[in-house]
């Protein structure tokens, strides 16, 4: 390909859809991302409706439903005990093509759009860290570093901050992140398991004033796990899965046979001040993060 006319920072959903619409649109892209491969964790797990409309544009949306699960129902739980459920199915019926929401993980999500990418002339490169960036006229100077510690410089007509929360280009303009972060301490587990709540529906257990939900995935006995760890601000001691199964098992009745990813992480609220700076763009969660609740 030419002289780039667009360098993205980041190689994730927002930065690999960006550069797959510019590729196919004819215009010069160039992707890093310091990362040295995708990621192999689930992370997010739902494509809501507007980003399927988006996609059917690019004729992506049938790979894309057609790897995922419909988000069809929502069950309530009382102490291992089935309470309710409320049907979603085509919720958005008569609205959009997507009435639905859909379950496909990140990860999975990522290699369906390197692939459609690498398709369209475009390979995603790795263990590329940006240093710097400076807006140079009609163009961005931008100073990047190989894995092997040796720079390079190179001239583009814009730059694409899609470098997730801790964006080195927000940083670089200096703009604002003003929001807070969530008291609660929350994990997150994807498992193996059996029990009434594997059955590729939600479960939302309502006994406690804690959150706790069984989210399903696609592969048959396969579960997301979310919930909030109790009394975390007082303890320093690190959560591992052990110290969460007991409230699994008690208040849910799952039989986890094996755990694939456990991490605690914390909800953040975030919006920068600004998404642009003359010839640099911030996308993603470079420029605004939020509880996945909002989607």
């Amino acid at each position: 390909m030419s002289q780039p006319s667009v360098l993205i920072a980041g190689a994730g959903p927002t930065g690999l859809v960006l550069a797959l619409r510019l590729a196919r649109a004819g215009i010069p892209v160039r992707i890093v991302d310091k990362a040295p491969e995708p990621g192999t964790t689930s992370r997010a797990l739902v494509v809501h409706a507007r980003t399927l409309e988006f996609y059917r544009q690019m004729g992506l949306s049938d790979l894309i439903v057609e790897q995922g699960i419909r988000f069809t129902a929502i069950n309530l739980w009382v102490r291992a005990r089935h309470v309710g459920r409320v049907v979603l199915g085509d919720m958005g019926k008569g609205l959009s093509p997507f009435p639905y929401m859909l379950i496909l993980p990140q990860d999975r999500h990522e290699v369906l759009l390197i692939e459609r990418l690498r398709e369209a002339g475009v390979v995603v490169e790795r263990s590329i860290e940006l240093l710097d960036a400076t807006e140079v006229a009609d163009h961005v100077r931008v100073r990047l570093k190989r894995a092997d510690g040796t720079e390079e410089t190179c001239d583009v007509r814009y730059l694409a901050g899609c470098d997730g929360a801790r964006s080195r280009v927000r940083e670089i303009l200096g703009v604002g992140f003003p929001g807070g972060t969530y008291q609660h301490l929350f994990y997150v587990a994807d498992v193996q398991a059996t029990g009434p709540m594997v059955n590729q529906e939600l479960h939302a257990d309502l006994a406690e004033a804690d959150f706790l939900a069984v989210f399903p995935l696609k592969e048959p006995g396969n579960a997301r796990l979310i919930g909030i760890i109790r009394n975390a601000a007082g303890d320093s001691s690190p959560v591992t899965w052990d110290s969460v199964k007991p409230t699994l098992v008690g208040r849910m009745g799952l039989n986890v046979e094996r755990v694939n990813w456990f991490s605690t992480y914390h909800v953040h609220h975030r919006v920068a001040s600004a998404f642009r700076k003359g010839r640099m763009f911030l996308l993603g969660d470079a420029a605004h993060i939020h509880s996945p609740v909002g989607g």
